[in-house]
């Protein structure tokens, strides 16, 4: 799985997601509920084969896409995964980021747990800024 194939099922965006570029992206972003993929610019090697996707991620709260990215830029003290990520593009400069809304965030956390799952039946490995797999969706 890479950014084409997201692409193709209806990802939108692949905005710069860099320190200096948050005023931009979150006046791009949606606050409707749904998932969020970072990406780098270039592929990786995976354990099998390549992708450009670092992570996927959802969004189900208030204010959601737009407000699940702010947080990054703004985490607080001792919300570890927004720290982790805010970590992320600072050390790495070369990221973007897309997106699909949905209608609530059960889809979105369905979505979610879809792609991972395929991410990982692919690449035999969690997209690198996954730290644990989303378990609402079922393996057939």
């Amino acid at each position: 799985m890479n950014s084409n194939d997201l692409t193709l099922i209806g990802v939108k965006g692949w905005f710069d997601f860099s320190l200096g570029g948050e005023k931009e992206l979150l006046r791009q972003l949606p606050d409707s509920k749904g998932i969020y993929i970072i990406k780098f610019k270039s592929t990786q090697s995976r354990t099998n084969g390549t992708s450009d996707i670092a992570y996927i991620g959802k969004a189900g709260n208030q204010g959601g896409i737009r407000h699940r990215i702010r947080q990054y830029y703004h985490p607080g003290w001792d919300n570890k995964t927004s720290l982790r990520m805010k970590k992320e593009i600072q050390d790495n400069p070369n990221l973007l980021l897309g997106f699909i809304t949905t209608s609530d965030k059960e889809n979105a956390a369905i979505l979610e747990s879809q792609l991972l799952i395929q991410f990982e039946d692919e690449h035999k490995e969690m997209p690198p800024f996954n730290k644990q797999r989303a378990l609402v969706a079922k393996r057939n």
